[in-house]
């Protein structure tokens, strides 16, 4: 299951931040394919995913006043498909967990 430690952990591991977890905020979201904007998921990407998709979105705004966003795809198990990094807006990595 996709969690705040889960989010705290990625943050310390790919961006080397620590983060308060109770500055985390998280919320779920149900989308269709033709709702997401290829800057957010690539079409290449897209193509793989459940359609409706469901995602888990992360938010945190560390010392700076930069803004990371993490959206997971989640399965229908819980499990994580897809991962997007936004950061001020911008995507800056993305990680498929299916073939």
């Amino acid at each position: 299951m996709i969690d705040v430690d889960w989010f705290a952990y990625k943050m310390k591991k790919v961006f080397r931040i620590d983060i308060e977890k109770k500055d985390v905020s998280f919320e779920a979201y149900e989308f269709e394919h033709e709702d997401i904007d290829d800057l957010i998921v690539p079409s290449e990407h897209l193509v793989k995913l459940p359609n409706p998709m469901l995602f888990k979105t992360f938010q945190y705004v560390d010392d700076k006043r930069n803004e990371w966003v993490s959206a997971v795809v989640l399965g229908i198990d819980g499990a994580n498909l897809y991962e997007v990094w936004i950061k001020n807006g911008k995507s800056i990595a993305y990680e498929m967990h299916i073939d």
